[in-house]
């Protein structure tokens, strides 16, 4: 997995104290500008002190603020102005992707998809626009032969936790990883003895810590736009590349294949 400062602090978010928090919320909001100021510019901007940016810094893997802005700066592309709602869309886009591709751990998800191949049988939670995404994978395991439902319903959640083993997987999606009713059904799950994975942006959350393996995205808010509302994009990059790995299988693409037939006979 990556190591950008950006990527420690989204990951790490949920570590820092409230104050450190503050810096990390600054940081990313002026990212392009912290390499003109100093330390003390920065504290009195935060209203912290020296030594809390300087645990900070230490917390984001830099020993001390001017490596810190060393390492912020070679990450942030320059500011755009993009009066071309068109043109911003495009890049907007391009940048989770390409934040995507760059926290994308391969061994992690290469892992993932050997336990979908294995699994008696899957459940895929999800709330919102989450839940979304968990029936959008459901509707491609399932023409993959896969025994697999998505649960959008917090109380179905809990019911089907309630009832899975050890040969069962459950995947939870969370943008935050705070949402209590996946979370909790995910901890049933685990005491049952299935085997979770989390995809989410943040670690040291409630859906992190109840997953035998997480699987990371960046946060929206990392494009600095705030009225971009597509907190999907990143989920369904990943999601992606899962189905691309599940179909290099020959029965996998055979089934996928033959619901293609009887969708379409004609073509």
């Amino acid at each position: 997995m990556s190591s950008s400062v950006i990527d420690i602090l989204q990951l790490e978010y949920q570590r820092f104290s409230a104050k450190e928090k503050e810096i990390a919320d600054y940081v990313m909001r002026n990212r392009s500008s912290i390499n003109n100021i100093n330390i003390k510019e920065l504290a009195a901007h935060t209203n912290t002190s020296t030594s809390t940016i300087t645990r900070f810094c230490k917390k984001a893997g830099c020993d001390t603020f001017v490596e810190f802005k060393i390492r912020l700066n070679r990450e942030v592309q320059k500011p755009r102005n993009d009066a071309n709602f068109f043109m911003k869309t495009q890049h907007l886009y391009n940048d989770i992707v390409n934040a995507t591709a760059e926290m994308l751990d391969t061994e992690r998800i290469e892992e993932v998809v050997n336990l979908i191949k294995v699994s008696r049988r899957i459940y895929i939670y999800g709330l919102g626009s989450s839940g979304l995404s968990a029936t959008e994978f459901k509707y491609r395991l399932s023409r993959m032969n896969i025994v697999v439902d998505a649960i959008t319903d917090a109380h179905m959640m809990m019911m089907s936790a309630s009832l899975l083993g050890n040969h069962d997987l459950v995947i939870g999606i969370s943008n935050s990883g705070l949402t209590t009713e996946v979370s909790h059904a995910m901890e049933e799950a685990r005491k049952r003895g299935a085997t979770t994975i989390g995809i989410t942006n943040f670690d040291h959350t409630p859906l992190s810590e109840v997953s035998n393996i997480c699987l990371f995205t960046p946060d929206i808010g990392r494009s600095g736009d705030v009225n971009f509302i597509n907190s999907q994009l990143a989920i369904i990059y990943i999601l992606d590349i899962m189905s691309l790995l599940l179909l290099e299988d020959e029965k996998l693409l055979g089934a996928r294949q033959q619901t293609l037939k009887a969708l379409y006979p004609e073509e």
